[in-house]
């Protein structure tokens, strides 16, 4: 038998490990249904996607049929087109890509009437669905099919976009004005738009010159508070038979800032420390130690991040200096050099505004990790 994560690691997380969110989760929930569409930005790692899985588990209890979308694992305008069809219809055959079912049965006179039924009504044109056809016949009949779909059914539709910001590299710049075309018109959805990098997602729909200027309405996500996560990280290592002092715990939060994804990471080192030491109970050591492997663990990210940044040469400068908490602009270049490397660095989310002219990072782990590399 397969034994659960005591802390989940690497994607999103099941609603008993989605801390402090139900007064957002509610809200959320409450909006999309009354056919408000969202946008919600921040990195990535901050828990975006499992607060939009979370929402469309409840969505579905409330009868809604639920499209998920993920723009980072689309390759090309065809692959979108496919992509949307299958979180589509889904909610009728139970099948995740009901696409490529409906193509491998297509000579199985069976298979093929099994699956025509439950689509009886929806008028695919199993033509367009060969490689070698129109993708944009393609892909405007996947931008109406969500709103189709929710009409026969008499049912409200929540598609969700998992970093939008990347519909442009994956169906060119317009995109964004046919997305827009198809969705005015859609009078029984609502549009949920996550993306890791904000200025991005805020330059899509606050701009004035974009095809989705006010569209939706940008929610920001709150904060997980500091009482929150002691009491969930106590409570969880309680359930394994350890105990975890209050100290401990709120050290554990100091260390990582809150941050979703390295907290648990230092969680879950600190507990596998503790189960190889045959220990029962949190220190300030153990959490250390956590830390440290924690950090260990997370360094090819952080050099991956490093060598990306290195494609600005002014934001190595800059954010040396934000590292050390100096202030992000030095006499010594240009303004205008240093605003071009602020904002190279918040849109890699890697820094975020606190101030003014002051900048703080979005992950503290990382500032630790230069810190040390600085040494």
């Amino acid at each position: 038998m397969k034994k659960e994560k005591l802390f989940p690691l690497g994607g999103p997380v099941s609603e008993e490990d989605i801390v402090d969110r139900e007064n957002f989760l509610s809200s959320l929930t409450n909006r999309l249904l009354e056919g408000q569409s969202i946008t919600l930005a921040g990195p990535r790692r901050i828990g975006k996607t499992s607060l939009a899985l979370e929402v469309l588990r409840r969505l579905r209890k409330e009868g809604c049929y639920t499209a998920f979308v993920d723009m980072f694992r689309i390759s090309d305008r065809r692959d979108f087109a496919l992509s949307i069809i299958d979180a589509c219809l889904e909610n009728r055959t139970g099948i995740r890509k009901t696409v490529s079912e409906l193509i491998g049965n297509i000579k199985n006179i069976a298979g093929s009437a099994s699956l025509a039924l439950k689509l009886r009504d929806l008028e695919i044109d199993f033509r367009l669905l060969e490689r070698d056809r129109d993708e944009s016949r393609l892909l405007d009949y996947a931008l109406d099919l969500p709103d189709e779909l929710a009409r026969k059914e008499k049912k409200q539709m929540v598609v969700v976009f998992d970093e939008f910001q990347e519909a442009s590299r994956v169906a060119g710049g317009e995109i964004y004005k046919k997305m827009r075309a198809h969705f005015q018109m859609h009078k029984n959805v609502s549009y949920l738009f996550l993306g890791s990098k904000e200025d991005l997602m805020k330059n899509i729909f606050a701009s004035s010159k974009q095809a989705f200027y006010r569209f939706a309405l940008t929610l920001p996500i709150p904060p997980i508070p500091e009482d929150a996560w002691i009491e969930y990280i106590a409570r969880k290592f309680a359930s394994a038979g350890l105990t975890a002092d209050e100290d401990s715990v709120r050290e554990i939060v100091k260390l990582t800032g809150g941050h979703p994804q390295d907290t648990m990471i230092v969680c879950s080192e600190v507990y596998h420390f503790l189960l190889e030491a045959s220990e029962k109970k949190l220190s300030l050591e153990t959490v250390r130690i956590g830390y440290e492997r924690a950090l260990y663990a997370l360094s090819p990210l952080f050099d991956r991040i490093i060598d990306e940044l290195n494609e600005n040469p002014h934001s190595g400068k800059v954010l040396k200096r934000i590292t050390r908490g100096e202030r992000a602009y030095s006499r010594k270049e240009h303004p205008n050099e240093v605003k071009r490397a602020i904002d190279f660095l918040m849109t890699k989310g890697v820094i975020e505004k606190s101030g003014r002219g002051v900048y703080k990072f979005t992950e503290p782990m990382f500032q630790e990790y230069i810190l040390r590399e600085l040494s």
